[in-house]
């Protein structure tokens, strides 16, 4: 039999298509999306990163967090502070500290009139406005009202320093603000700065419109204006008195009638 009469038949009925099919369709480029599961993180990576916000923002709320003390008109007030330094509040005047942060820095802010006796230790200042009082260990007192300024050293040593000049006080010392600078004197009697804890009010030369603001901060009243208090006064009056007994003290030498509004 010839090669050319040779015929072989497959024994398959599937077309070529469909065996393309069967075989390559697996190959064609469909996309397949595989869906990924997130890996969850160790417990205490949540727990590093929150101890870690921790330790940063304590510091941060420390130094913010402030507390204030305040003596209203009428009052005076004794405060405490966080390592056993005291401060006696006059009437009409307040301070503001740092409670958290102060073993760090003893920083007090005053606004009126205040005694301290503080404790000995790191540095301890008291702002107020421009005015920076510094000490170690020791007892003053200061008086910061509107362009008023003074401090009288009681005992240990104080330093006083605005924007451009520093002074040393030492007991019977005071600092004060006399034609916008500052200025040191000897004085007799320390004692008289601070006879308000006391109840006890000593003028020695001083403006009348001053010993009136006193009398109102005091008794928490208002006077009514009077058209001349160019005067000094020297005198002194006590808490125990009643307002309209110290006015009439305090106007009779200048014959001025003051009053309560």
């Amino acid at each position: 039999m010839k090669k050319e009469e040779i015929k072989i038949t497959p024994q398959w009925s599937k077309s070529k298509d469909e065996i393309w099919n069967d075989m390559f369709e697996e190959l064609e480029d469909t996309p397949k999306v595989i869906q990924m599961q997130p890996r969850s993180k160790p417990v205490w990576m949540y727990v590093a990163a929150a101890v870690a916000a921790i330790v940063i923002l304590l510091p941060s709320i420390a130094f913010l967090y402030t507390k204030s003390e305040t003596a209203g008109r009428g009052s005076h007030l004794a405060v405490v502070l966080p390592d056993g330094s005291k401060v006696d509040l006059n009437a009409d005047s307040k301070i503001t500290y740092k409670p958290l942060w102060w073993k760090i820095s003893r920083n007090v802010e005053l606004q009126g009139e205040a005694y301290f006796e503080v404790k000995k230790g790191s540095k301890f200042d008291v702002r107020s406005g421009d005015y920076t009082v510094s000490v170690l260990g020791t007892s003053f007192n200061i008086f910061a009202r509107a362009d008023k300024y003074s401090v009288t050293c009681l005992t240990g040593k104080v330093s006083v320093a605005d924007k451009a000049t520093s002074v040393v006080l030492t007991p019977n010392m005071q600092a004060m603000i006399d034609n916008h600078q500052l200025k040191t004197a000897a004085i007799e009697n320390t004692q008289e700065a601070i006879s308000w804890k006391d109840g006890k009010f000593i003028f020695v030369s001083v403006p009348l419109v001053d010993v009136i603001q006193e009398i109102e901060r005091q008794y928490d009243i208002n006077v009514l204006p009077q058209s001349n208090l160019d005067y000094l006064y020297s005198g002194n009056f006590t808490k125990e008195q009643k307002p309209d007994d110290v006015l009439k003290i305090v106007g009779k030498p200048f014959g001025i009638d003051l009053k309560m509004k």
